[in-house]
C-alpha cells in the first residue's frame, strides 16, 4: 500500500511537471502566434496598399483613352465641316467638361498659339488671351504637335488657372492649312478625386508624383510613407511616367485593430492557463492507464477524421504518421506515404526546395519551410498530376524528440472558383467599358445629326415657308419639336448613367438650408404655377451629397406643382418620426394604385403632356438613382384627387439605419 501511495505522489509530481511544461510552451507558442499574427497583419495591409495603387493605375489606364478620344473626335469634326461656329462648339465642349470630371477646360487655340475659346469661362479667365509661347516646354510641345500633325500630351505642368496638371494637344489641319489646337486642361487633382471612391481616400494616404514633383497628395499630416505596409510603383502613360505611393492612415488609438495582436497575446496567455490547470486535473482523474489509454484512442479518432490532411514527420522530414484525409487529397494509400520524405509528395521546384531543408527548428530557412505559417505549395498525386495545396507546419517535441505537425488543406476547388470570379470581373470591366463608350457616343456623336436636323429644318422654313404652306410648316416645326426632345432624353439618359458611376462627396449639413436653395432656385416657377412650398417640422442633420439631395427635392417639387389642378396648389415637406424619413407631399392630382413602381421607371409618361406640359419623364427615375446612391430608398403614398406623399431615407454616416 505505501509503494501504491508512493506510485501515486510520484504520478501526480509528473503530472505536475508535464502541466508547467505545457504552460511554458503554451506561451511560448501564443508569443509566436501573436509576433507572427502582427507580420499577417502587416502582409495583409501592404497587398491591400498593392492593389489600391493598381486599381488608381487601372483607373487612369481606361479612362484617358476614352477622354482623349472624344477630343480627337471634337478635332475631326472641326476639320470634316472646315470650321465649328463656337455657338456649336461650345455646347460641344462643355458637355465634355460635364461628362468628365478631371478635364478643367477645354479651349481653342489659333495659329499664332493664342487661347481664344474657353470652356467653361467660369474659373477659367486666365486662360482668355493667353500666348502659350510664354514658357519653353508648352510652345515646345505645341511645335511637336503641330510638325507631326497628331496629338500630343505634355509633361505635368503648373496650370495658369491654378492647381497642377497636364496639356493634350490636337493639331487642325484644313487642307493643307494650319488652324490651331483643340487643346483639353487635365486637372491631376480633379481627375484622381473623380476615380477615386470616397472610402478609399478616406483610410488611406496616397500621393502621386511625376518626376520629383507631387502632383497630388491626400495624407495625413507628419505620417510618413512606411515600407511594411506601403507599397510604391511606377507605371507610363502617353510617354509620362508616374509614381504612385499607396500607404494606410494611421489605425485609430483604442481601435480594434490596434489591440488586437495584444487581445490576442493576452487572450494565448490566459487559454494556456486555463488548459495547464485543466491538464493538471484531468492528469490526476486519470492516473489509471486504462482511463489514459482509451483518452489516447479518443484523441487519434479526432486527428483520423479531421477535415484537413494530418501528417507527422521525424527529425528527419521522413513522414511517421498519416491520417484518412492525407491519404485522399494524395490519392496514395498510407502504407505507400509513411517512410517516404515529404518532398515525394511536392512538384517542382517545391520538392527541390524540401528536399534541401535540414529538420532541425533552429537551421529551417526561409524558402524551405516557415514554422506557423501557411504557404502556397504544388501537390503531386501518384499519376502525376500537380494541384495547389496549402501547407502549414509546426514543430513539438515528446520524449525531447523533436517532431513536426504537417497540415494540408487540397485548394483545387478554391482556386477555380477564384479564376472563375477573376474570369467574371474580367467580362464584367469589359462590358462596363463597352457600356461606358456607347454612352460617349450617345452623348456626343448622336447630339451632334440631331442638331444638325433642327438647323436645316429652321432654314427650310425660314427661306421656303410661304411655298411650302401651313402644313409643310408644320411638319418643319414637328421635326424641330422632336430633334429637341430626342436631345433631352439622350441628355437625361447620360445623365442617369453617371449618377451610377460617380462617387459623390459627402459631408454634414442642414436640410433646411437645401430646402430653401431649392425653393429659391424654383421661385420664378413656383410664381407662375401659383404654388407654395411650406416646411411643417424639425429635420435631423443630413449626410450625403447636397448637390445631389437638392436636385432630388427639386424633381420632388415640381412633380408636386406640375401634376396638381388645385387652384392653391401646396407642397409640404417635412420628416416622419414614426417612420424616419423625409416626406415631400403635395395636394395634386394623386397616382393610380395599379402604376405601382412604373412611376420610377424611365421616360415613363403616365399622364398626357398636352395636358400637364412636356417633360422627358426622367425626373423620378434620377431622384431614386440619388437616393439609393444614399443608401435609402424611396416610396409614395398616394389616392387618386388626394395628392401625393413622396417618402425618402438617407443612410447616416455613423449609424447602421435609416432615415438620419
Amino acid at each position: 500500500m505505501i509503494n501504491n501511495i508512493g506510485n501515486s505522489a510520484q504520478r501526480l509530481k509528473l503530472a505536475v511537471a508535464v502541466v508547467l511544461s505545457g504552460v511554458i510552451i503554451s506561451v511560448l507558442v501564443s508569443v509566436r502566434i501573436w509576433s507572427i499574427s502582427i507580420e499577417q497583419h502587416n502582409l495583409l495591409i501592404k497587398r491591400t496598399s498593392i492593389a489600391k495603387s493598381e486599381l488608381i493605375e487601372h483607373h487612369f489606364a481606361s479612362s484617358m483613352p476614352a477622354i482623349i478620344n472624344a477630343l480627337e473626335r471634337m478635332r475631326n469634326r472641326w476639320i470634316a465641316r472646315r470650321g465649328t461656329p463656337f455657338s456649336e462648339w461650345q455646347l460641344d465642349a462643355q458637355d465634355y467638361v460635364n461628362d468628365h470630371a478631371g478635364l478643367r477646360a477645354v479651349e481653342w487655340v489659333n495659329k499664332d498659339y493664342i487661347v481664344k475659346w474657353v470652356v467653361p469661362l467660369e474659373g477659367n479667365e486666365s486662360a482668355v488671351d493667353l500666348d502659350l509661347t510664354f514658357e519653353a516646354n508648352r510652345k515646345q510641345a505645341l511645335d511637336l504637335a503641330r510638325d507631326l500633325k497628331t496629338y500630343t500630351v505634355s509633361k505635368p505642368v503648373q496650370l495658369v488657372q491654378g492647381g497642377k496638371g497636364f496639356l493634350a494637344y490636337f493639331p487642325i489641319f484644313v487642307g493643307s492649312e494650319f488652324e490651331g489646337f483643340i487643346l483639353g486642361v487635365f486637372d491631376v487633382s480633379l481627375l484622381v478625386d473623380s476615380l477615386l471612391p470616397h472610402k478609399f481616400i478616406e483610410d488611406h494616404n496616397i500621393e502621386i508624383l511625376s518626376g520629383n514633383e507631387v502632383m497630388y497628395s491626400k495624407k495625413e499630416a507628419e505620417l510618413t510613407y512606411d515600407d511594411k505596409t506601403g507599397h510604391t510603383h511606377s507605371f507610363s502613360l502617353y510617354d509620362v511616367k508616374w509614381d504612385i505611393a499607396v500607404w494606410p492612415r494611421k489605425i485609430k488609438e483604442g481601435s480594434e485593430n490596434s489591440n488586437i495582436h495584444y487581445i490576442a497575446l493576452i487572450n494565448g496567455v490566459l487559454i494556456s492557463l486555463l488548459a495547464g490547470i485543466a491538464l493538471f486535473y484531468l492528469l490526476k482523474s486519470l492516473i489509471s492507464e486504462s482511463i489514459i489509454s482509451a483518452k489516447d484512442a479518443e484523441h487519434k479518432a479526432t486527428l483520423e477524421n479531421a477535415i484537413d490532411g494530418i501528417i507527422t514527420l521525424d527529425s528527419k522530414g521522413v513522414i511517421r504518421s498519416v491520417n484518412t484525409t492525407a491519404e485522399q487529397i494524395f490519392d496514395r494509400q498510407r502504407g505507400k506515404l509513411i517512410g517516404q520524405k515529404l518532398s515525394a509528395l511536392f512538384a517542382e521546384p517545391f520538392r527541390s526546395d524540401y528536399e534541401q531543408c535540414v529538420w532541425r527548428k533552429e537551421q529551417l530557412k526561409e524558402g524551405c519551410v516557415e514554422i506557423g505559417k501557411v504557404q502556397r505549395v504544388a501537390g503531386m498525386l501518384k499519376n502525376g498530376h500537380v494541384f495547389p495545396l496549402d501547407l502549414g507546419i509546426t514543430t513539438f517535441e515528446i520524449h525531447k524528440e523533436q517532431l513536426f505537425c504537417c497540415v494540408v488543406k487540397d485548394m483545387s476547388v478554391a482556386v477555380k472558383l477564384a479564376e472563375e470570379k477573376e474570369k467574371l470581373i474580367q467580362q464584367l470591366s469589359k462590358s462596363n467599358e463597352e457600356l461606358d463608350n456607347f454612352a460617349y457616343i450617345a452623348s456626343h456623336d448622336l447630339k451632334e445629326p440631331l442638331r444638325a436636323i433642327q438647323n436645316h429644318a429652321c432654314f427650310l422654313k425660314e427661306d421656303y415657308e410661304s411655298i411650302l404652306g401651313s402644313d409643310g410648316v408644320y411638319k418643319l416645326d414637328r421635326l424641330v419639336y422632336l430633334g429637341a426632345k430626342m436631345e433631352r432624353l439622350i441628355s437625361d439618359l447620360m445623365y442617369y448613367s453617371r449618377l451610377g458611376r460617380e462617387e459623390p462627396d459627402m459631408a454634414r449639413f442642414n436640410m433646411v438650408s437645401a430646402i430653401k436653395s431649392t425653393q429659391s432656385r424654383l421661385s420664378e416657377s413656383l410664381e407662375e404655377h401659383g404654388a407654395d412650398v411650406t416646411i411643417s417640422s424639425d429635420f435631423p442633420a443630413v449626410y450625403g451629397n447636397r448637390t445631389r439631395i437638392e436636385e432630388l427635392l427639386y424633381n420632388l417639387i415640381v412633380n408636386g406643382y406640375k401634376y396638381n389642378l388645385s387652384d392653391k396648389k401646396v407642397i409640404n415637406i417635412r420628416f416622419d418620426e414614426n417612420l424616419k424619413a423625409f416626406c415631400v407631399e403635395d395636394n395634386g392630382i394623386g397616382i393610380d394604385s395599379q402604376f405601382g413602381n412604373d412611376v420610377f421607371k424611365i421616360f415613363k409618361r403616365l399622364n398626357s403632356p398636352k395636358k400637364f406640359g412636356e417633360g422627358s419623364g426622367a425626373g423620378l427615375t434620377i431622384a431614386q438613382k440619388i437616393v439609393e446612391r444614399h443608401g435609402g430608398r424611396i416610396w409614395y403614398e398616394s389616392e387618386l384627387g388626394s395628392g401625393t406623399r413622396f417618402y425618402f431615407t438617407l443612410k447616416d454616416d455613423n449609424q447602421n439605419n435609416e432615415g438620419q
